[in-house]
């Protein structure tokens, strides 16, 4: 058994019994992810992003980000004296 094993194992038993729940749901989860990771099967979350990025358009226009603060910053603060 690896050193690491061994330290999750004594981390476990140390712990009281209605914790235990959610390290079982950590462990699942993560056990299910790197199950599907391997397979390549995608989860909804992720089937969800590319489909928001296939409908993601590019601006046509540049924007100067410095002078829209600018601009910004001379409109908010003009009254101010």
């Amino acid at each position: 058994m690896t050193v690491m094993k061994e330290r999750a194992i004594d981390l476990i038993c140390r712990m009281p019994e209605e914790r235990l729940y959610h390290v079982v749901q950590l462990l699942e989860s993560v056990e299910g992810l790197s199950e599907s990771m391997e397979k390549g099967v995608k989860t909804t979350q992720q089937k969800a992003l590319e489909d928001l990025q296939r409908f993601r358009k590019r601006s046509v226009t540049e924007i100067d980000y410095k002078t829209e603060l600018a601009k910004a910053r001379e409109e908010k603060y003009a009254g101010i004296n």
